[in-house]
């Protein structure tokens, strides 16, 4: 919301508004995805230090479990993320799940090369890099610190994350991204690394980006 503010704000929105015919279309158009998500990952990174109560870089990445990841776990992740969706994507057609109004108003809104190259920037790389930093990042460091343990660590911001995806409208869905988000918090507990489970967000996002905009 913050980052729509200072969008228009800044007179950006203009630039999206001319071709709008409906509120709802704001949130599906890839130029303002793109400008959006990017402020909002700037103003996260902004912030880290703060939230994680860390004095330096080097705290911060400590923090944050940024490390070198290692071949096997990292093939072990894209094969198991690639298996989740497909699954999903089966058990969707067969209770025959219709797919969102969302995900087709941005098929529709979704007309150039530039389109496409913004919204897979967006939806494919900064967005899941600056949500697992705040969810599997910054809110998995501190809520572990505290009594609710490893377990608070990974179903609270997992309810968090399902309710901000406010943008789908069945509750399919959102079951689907409450258990998606449960096993990367799980990836994040038994890795201790937070790259495996920005791979995983990634491979996720990007599937689902796949089968709307380039398959279509």
């Amino acid at each position: 919301m913050v980052s729509f503010l200072i969008v228009f704000l800044s007179g950006g929105g203009a630039l999206f508004l001319n071709d709008l015919t409906h509120l709802e279309q704001l949130d599906s158009n890839p130029g303002l995805v793109f400008i959006s998500t990017f402020l909002t990952a700037v103003l996260t990174l902004l912030f880290l230090k703060s939230t994680l109560d860390a004095q330096n870089k080097g705290d911060v990445i400590g923090r944050l479990a940024i490390k070198k990841m290692a071949l096997f776990p990292l093939i072990i992740t894209v094969l198991l993320t690639a298996a989740y969706v497909l699954l999903e994507q089966w058990l969707f057609g067969f209770m025959e799940i219709a797919v969102p109004d969302f995900m087709l108003e941005v098929e529709a809104q979704t007309n150039s090369l530039l389109d496409k190259i913004m919204l897979l920037l967006a939806v494919g790389f900064i967005g899941p890099i600056y949500e697992e930093v705040v969810f599997r990042g910054v809110a998995f460091y501190r809520l572990k610190k505290t009594a609710l343990g490893a377990s608070g660590a990974i179903i609270i911001p997992s309810i968090v994350f399902t309710l901000i995806h406010g943008q789908y409208d069945q509750v399919e869905i959102f079951i689907s991204l409450f258990v998606f988000s449960c096993l990367v918090g799980l990836l994040r507990h038994l890795s201790g690394n937070l790259w495996y489970c920005i791979i995983a967000h990634m491979i996720c996002n990007l599937l689902a980006l796949g089968e709307i905009i380039w398959w279509y």
